[in-house]
């Protein structure tokens, strides 16, 4: 992948597109033309795939795309014949600009200054920036306080799927292909991005968070007292972050993870689709496996996890039952277990718990649920009333005897009279989060009765 580092040092970019290659046979005489894929590009060359072994120093007329409508020619070299171990083709022909005229070398260059992702962000401003949707035939769109703005000028499809691509490494580019979406991480100098790369209507497109490095404790976020009473005081159990996309539960995540990484001795297995937080050993030592790059599911890092024998085991996301089975037997086993689950309410989240499982099976696991069960988070972000920012508001469920007899039974229509009960537990429903938040004076008074 290309970094803030290399770029500078390697100005070659991956170009991942159909090309065109004429062999010289005279001067100005070509041969039939040669459609085939493009390895790289720079502003000094272009390397291709090829099955015909030139001999070096062959002089070859190229033609590649530069736009959706305009394409450049240049005549090469070939500097370098190199063969490639897997695919269908023999060669990589690596090959050198001899000369090209003044408005293709423009246009070429202007190219390639565009579709270079770190150029690109350089010149964004990207404090408080949430996301970045690079979109077909529109410009980035930047989401700042859940606002989306517009910024710079229209990208076209081309633009946008060179962009895109030339990120990717060999496995991502694969897969991308293959499953049509690829997640990950990279940085870019003082932040950490979160990408992810898919196609729509046919178009390669793709959307970036912007990730902080610095992570707080959970109450340096705005998370209520007792999720760290709660982590200080239970060595074993299963604690549940909900909420819909976009609510700030990987940030949550994460800030649990510093938390107990600065003051438990043992080991904390953490297991995400991407790694977002990277975390140093501090008091334990932590490992961080990414989905697909370190293991080939959540579910398969979770089943080997338990031979593992982690103190603190983190799944990024519970999807499917299986994860959620390993997740129950984990807690059970005298792991402390962290996870988040997409859901917008507490109710909502043990509901969705339940259907993971047959009808046949959801009593059981409720019974394993309800003993295991020592703090489940819904949260919202909400913006900030004053300056840039999100603020998260909420709701805390910490199970006793009343909350424990209800998710056996399944009977969430308890759950919020449970909850607003429950104050001397730590427990606050997300009007009283909201409420709170009005008080303090860091969010207005509209969002009281609205569910962002």
């Amino acid at each position: 992948m290309i970094t803030d580092n290399n770029k500078r040092q390697n100005p070659r970019v991956r170009f991942r597109n159909t090309v065109q290659y004429e062999k010289m046979l005279g001067e100005n005489n070509f041969g039939t033309p040669t459609a085939t894929s493009a390895l790289d590009i720079s502003i000094n060359g272009l390397g291709f795939y090829t099955n015909e072994e030139f001999p070096l120093n062959s002089l070859l007329r190229v033609t590649c795309s530069v736009s959706n409508l305009e394409q450049v020619s240049f005549l090469t070299r070939v500097v370098r014949l190199q063969i490639v171990k897997n695919g269908a083709m023999k060669y990589v022909a690596g090959t050198e600009i001899k000369s090209i005229n003044e408005n293709d070398r423009a246009r070429l260059n202007a190219f390639l200054a565009s579709i270079h992702l770190f150029s690109f962000l350089d010149k964004i401003d990207l404090n408080n920036v949430m996301d970045m949707h690079f979109i077909a035939d529109s410009p980035l769109i930047v989401k700042k306080t859940g606002e989306l703005k517009q910024i710079g000028p229209v990208l076209d499809e081309y633009t946008i799927k060179n962009l895109m691509l030339n990120i990717l490494d060999d496995d991502r580019y694969e897969k991308l292909m293959r499953e049509k979406d690829v997640n990950f991480a990279f940085f870019y100098k003082n932040k950490r991005l979160r990408a992810n790369i898919h196609f729509q209507q046919g178009k390669i497109e793709g959307v970036f968070r912007v990730i902080n490095y610095n992570i707080g404790k959970p109450s340096d976020i705005g998370l209520p007292q007792v999720v760290e009473k709660i982590m200080e005081t239970t060595p074993k159990g299963l604690i549940v972050v909900a909420g819909r996309t976009g609510s700030g539960k990987t940030t949550t995540l994460s800030s649990m993870v510093n938390f107990l990484n600065n003051f438990k001795k043992g080991i904390i297995l953490s297991i995400e689709d991407p790694i977002e937080y990277i975390h140093k050993n501090n008091c334990g030592i932590i490992k961080q496996r990414e989905v697909g790059k370190d293991t080939p599911s959540f579910s398969s890092a979770v089943r080997n996890a338990l031979r593992q024998n982690p103190d603190v085991l983190v799944i990024g996301e519970t999807l499917d039952k299986e994860t959620l089975e390993l997740v129950l037997t984990a807690a059970e086993s005298g792991a402390l277990v962290l996870t988040t689950i997409h859901a917008a309410s507490t109710t909502q989240a043990l509901d969705r718990i339940a259907s993971f499982f047959p009808p046949d099976a959801q009593k059981h696991a409720l019974i394993r649920l309800s003993l295991v069960l020592k703090c489940l988070l819904t949260q919202e972000l909400i913006p900030r009333c004053v300056g840039d920012g999100l603020v998260p508001a909420i709701e805390v469920l910490v199970p006793n005897n009343a909350a424990q007899k209800i998710i056996r039974e399944a009977d969430w229509k308890q759950i919020s009279s449970i909850i607003q009960t429950g104050k001397n537990h730590g427990m606050q429903t997300m009007q009283d989060a909201k409420n709170q938040l009005v008080q303090k004076g860091a969010i207005d008074i509209v969002y009281l009765n609205d569910s962002v």
